[in-house]
């Protein structure tokens, strides 16, 4: 069932109709609390919209169920990679550090943990794209 309204909202937002995409992802973390993706993807839409403190919230639930996610499963580095990129929209740099020196240590031999880099933070905090989504 959630699936179905991250679905529509991801039409809703193609055709820019934010205040539809933001009900159906609140409908979905409400059916699944534990999808940190649908948090995310609640926060891009609230904050595309100006609704900062609604982000920020939808943000820290992210952070949460990625947190979550990696504790059900501690063997996979993508929940903790989710994280970096959630800590560094709130703003939270130096948590975003501490969760990738957790990764460098936990999975040196992934790559998508060793192609991130405190270089590439850097980088990703001064992006554009990346600015229009931070709170």
């Amino acid at each position: 069932q959630a699936a179905g309204m991250v679905s529509e909202a991801e039409f809703a937002v193609t055709i820019r109709d934010f205040p539809r995409a933001e009900k159906l992802l609140r409908q979905a973390t409400e059916t699944c609390p534990d999808n940190g993706s649908y948090w995310f993807n609640l926060g891009t839409v609230c904050r595309r919209m100006d609704k900062r403190d609604d982000a920020k919230k939808a943000y820290e639930g992210a952070i949460t169920a990625y947190g979550d996610a990696f504790d059900a499963n501690p063997q996979d580095p993508a929940p903790l990679m989710r994280q970096i990129y959630v800590y560094a929209l709130l703003g939270r740099a130096d948590d975003a550090q501490a969760t990738l020196k957790k990764a460098h240590k936990r999975f040196p031999d992934d790559d998508q943990v060793r192609g991130f880099d405190e270089d590439m933070l850097k980088q990703m905090f001064a992006d554009p794209s990346f600015k229009a989504l931070a709170i």
